[in-house]
């Protein structure tokens, strides 16, 4: 042809491979290679089309496909008067496992998640990761709306059972944000933002459970959210403080200890309460330098006591399980530590059962390492949990702190009554010292002091106090009268 094969273009040639060999421009093995080429790009088209669509990590739908599925299965519920279901969920403390195992063990942790929800869909059903450590469901050619429920109860099953990362023994479990079209009416954005609300309800009211979308939701959750934005503005403005709450010993009446207990003072809302504000705190991440100011403010703030008056006073802190399962946790201490003067066998922190069972492992490390700078720790609401017997005795513990509710029951309640005792019995044969919160009456006082605990936390004694009223309240060294009032 008088042309050489270099000059040709192959990616022209491909798109009329037929024409160039029967005119005979090009030689048979230059047309084979533009062939190879043509196949070649269709399949990385393909492979890219797919890519726009496919959740790399777990291979399921992404959101824009996820989004594509759903106009669609709207679209046939139209027509076929049938219902769809849509399920938004998220993992509980997914964070939590990140921090602690490292995020190799997070993505395992997800991929797993994928192929449990695999199974609890239908063939018809679209499963998608929308992102982060949320999944959604679309379930179509549904009859009845009670099968959302059905559906809703099989994935917290599913993800209830124990995961296995590696040689790491995990539980996680999901909340659940349910929506049904055309009960819930709207289009696709509508009832995803339906499905996200109802998502929320269920982290609020607890976590692993579901919820329905219903319209009280829209207005609650305008209200949390600007309670979270308000919070986030709170700690910029110093409207966080503390107030602090006596621990007294029950044989002498002496204040051995106080408790640091975080207050919020609106601007314009007033006082809001901790049970208010530490979920969102927690949900949002917030905790973190929250938890970090009140364990400064509590740690300096018992260096000055102690200089002024009282210099064997010890500061209790309570710790979220965000905080606590934190890697750089034991670190932040130390440096508080370091900055305020506070002896570390001066500083106790309290943490709930729960929180330790989350990740026995990490906890145990977490905690011996705590324990190897001389601060004192102590489990709270104890008997509230799950803790093991066998578990419990591996915790370099000093204090077992017994849940206000069963110190509420003494009165009226023999299995409280029963509770109480065997607590009591169980810390001190694992010598601990045992602390009751919650005492109100000189009755509880009395039994608690019959039964051998050895400290306890209440109105009794005295309420939560400002700084300045707990600083006059402790200069007065004065024990706490033990006897009941005439």
């Amino acid at each position: 042809t008088g042309r050489d094969d270099h000059d040709v273009d192959i990616e022209a040639m491909s798109a009329g491979a037929t024409d160039f060999l029967v005119k005979g421009q090009v030689s048979a093995p230059l047309l084979e290679r533009a062939i190879r080429y043509s196949i070649e790009r269709k399949r990385t088209e393909q492979i890219l089309a797919d890519r726009a669509y496919i959740d790399d990590l777990t291979g399921l739908a992404n959101r824009a496909l996820f989004g594509n599925k759903l106009v669609e299965a709207l679209a046939n519920a139209d027509r076929t008067q049938m219902l769809v279901v849509l399920i938004y969920l998220d993992l509980d403390h997914f964070k939590d496992i990140n921090d602690t195992l490292g995020h190799i063990a997070g993505d395992l942790l997800l991929k797993q998640v994928a192929e449990r929800l695999r199974k609890c869909g239908r063939d018809t059903d679209t499963v998608a990761r929308m992102g982060g450590d949320e999944f959604a469901i679309v379930a179509v050619n549904i009859k009845h709306d009670y099968d959302a429920s059905v559906l809703a109860k099989r994935i917290l099953e599913v993800l209830g059972e124990p995961f296995d990362l590696d040689g790491h023994k995990v539980y996680t479990g999901a909340s659940i944000g349910v929506t049904v079209y055309p009960s819930d009416d709207g289009d696709a954005g509508r009832l995803l933002m339906n499905a996200d609300l109802a998502l929320y309800r269920a982290k609020a009211t607890g976590r692993n459970t579901y919820q329905y979308f219903d319209a009280e939701m829209n207005a609650q959750v305008q209200i949390r959210r600007t309670l979270e934005i308000d919070l986030r503005h709170a700690i910029e403005r110093q409207e966080l403080h503390l107030q602090y709450q006596p621990q007294v010993d029950l044989a002498m009446g002496r204040v051995l200890a106080v408790e640091a207990l975080i207050r919020w003072n609106h601007a314009e809302r007033g006082l809001v309460t901790p049970n208010e504000f530490i979920p969102i705190a927690e949900a949002t991440g917030l905790i973190v330098p929250i938890g970090e100011l009140v364990l400064r403010l509590a740690c300096q703030q018992c260096r000055t006591w102690q200089q002024s008056h009282s210099p064997y006073l010890r500061m209790a802190v309570n710790l979220s399980p965000v905080q606590f399962h934190r890697s750089d946790f034991v670190q932040t201490v130390t440096n508080v530590l370091e900055e305020t003067g506070l002896n570390p066998r001066f500083l106790e922190l309290e943490i709930t059962e729960s929180t330790i069972m989350r990740n026995v492992d990490k906890a145990i490390a977490t905690l011996h390492e705590l324990n190897d700078l001389g601060i004192q720790l102590a489990v709270d609401d104890f008997g509230t949990g799950y803790s093991s017997f066998n578990y419990l005795k591996q915790f370099p513990l000093k204090r077992l702190k017994i849940d206000q509710s069963f110190v509420q029951g003494l009165q009226s309640n023999a299995d409280d009554r029963a509770i109480v005792e065997a607590i009591i019995k169980l810390g001190h044969s694992l010598h601990l010292t045992v602390i009751a919160e919650g005492v109100e009456l000189y009755e509880q006082l009395d039994y608690l002091r019959q039964s051998g605990c050895d400290e306890g936390q209440g109105y009794y004694f005295s309420r939560p106090m400002t700084v300045e009223d707990a600083s006059k309240w402790l200069a007065e060294r004065r024990p706490v009268a033990l006897d009941k009032a005439s």
